[in-house]
């Protein structure tokens, strides 16, 4: 199984921008009334943004993630500011801290099927359906014993808010969500695992004053960050081997300096094996090929050039440093 653990490095932004908001919280005070209006309606901003982008590019779970938020937010905003020694208030919270990383978890785990089609009409009620499971769940889960009561029950005027059962489940998904940014190298659950974490300390520091607004706002640039960094790799990335394509090699080739060096490469013999093997066996050849392509050192960059034809660039560099990488590739 190829894993991928530099793809771990795309969870930075979100962490930062999360970093940002917990730190840029204490200023909101000082800001005038007209500001902090348009602070408050920003996360529906980022939502309404969010899903047109969705809506153009064809993303069912990204789409889903922005509806996710925008009735997260309002339920905070509209709900929860509240005593959470109030019943309703209380399973309210139940539901949002059980259903916030279930709802996650379906998201990383899904396949993304577009949206006008069976599948996206699939995946939406499948969506649905979960967020209500979650509502019966916070009325379930409490009643049925003192020791359940006592696990899934919120803890209000605390510094961390959230049940020790939320907070496990929370915990499991983060795991789940870093395992599959290893293993699948995409660009979605970065910002699905950027949206989890940010909610998850909205909820949890509920107590604290504008922390739902800053953490919506973080998760809603999340989602439209995740939205952008995917439409790119539709445009530049090799789908088949998740190499930079053909394209993004033009736009690389016109920017290079005057030095640097560009190694050929390509399978030989591939067709008799297409052949004799089937192209379902050749594909799997050209990805294996292509992940060990990728780890040339030296500065190099592969790209899929077309077919079983690679191409490496390696800018800056002389053709003994060139031909040393390629050696060990």
């Amino acid at each position: 199984m190829q894993i991928y653990p530099a793809a771990t490095k795309r969870l930075l932004l979100p962490v930062t921008v999360i970093a940002a908001g917990l730190w840029l919280r204490t200023f909101i005070d000082t800001l005038g009334v007209e500001m902090r209006a348009v602070l408050t309606f920003l996360p529906y901003l980022l939502c309404g943004a969010a899903l047109f982008l969705a809506y153009q590019f064809n993303r069912c779970r990204l789409m889903l993630a922005a509806l996710g938020l925008g009735t997260f937010y309002w339920l905070i905003q509209s709900h929860l500011q509240v005593s959470l020694a109030q019943t309703d208030a209380s399973r309210l919270y139940l539901a949002v801290s059980l259903g916030l990383p279930l709802l996650c978890l379906f998201l990383l785990l899904i396949p993304e099927t577009g949206i006008w089609n069976l599948q996206g009409l699939i995946a939406f009620l499948s969506f649905l359906f979960l967020a209500l499971v979650c509502i019966q769940l916070a009325v379930w889960l409490p009643a049925s014993s003192e020791s359940a009561a006592n696990y899934y029950r919120a803890r209000p005027g605390q510094s961390y808010m959230l049940s020790y059962g939320a907070t496990l489940l929370m915990a499991l998904v983060l795991l789940v969500g870093v395992a599959l940014v290893v293993l699948r190298d995409e660009e979605a659950e970065p910002a699905f695992l950027g949206v989890l974490l940010a909610l998850f300390l909205a909820l949890a520091l509920l107590q604290l004053e504008n922390i739902s607004i800053v953490m919506c706002v973080a998760a809603g640039l999340c989602v439209v960050w995740g939205l952008l960094r995917s439409t790119h790799a539709m445009a530049y990335r090799d789908e088949l081997t998740g190499l930079l394509g053909r394209r993004a090699l033009g736009e690389r080739l016109d920017s290079l300096g005057r030095k640097y060096c560009i190694a050929m490469l390509d399978v030989d013999h591939f067709k008799k094996f297409n052949d004799k093997h089937g192209h379902d066996v050749g594909d799997e050849v050209l990805r294996m090929v292509a992940a060990q392509i990728n780890r040339v050192g030296a500065g190099g960059t592969a790209y899929r050039y077309g077919g079983e034809e690679f191409c490496v660039v390696f800018p800056r560099k002389s053709l003994e440093e060139a031909a040393e990488a390629l050696e060990q590739v």
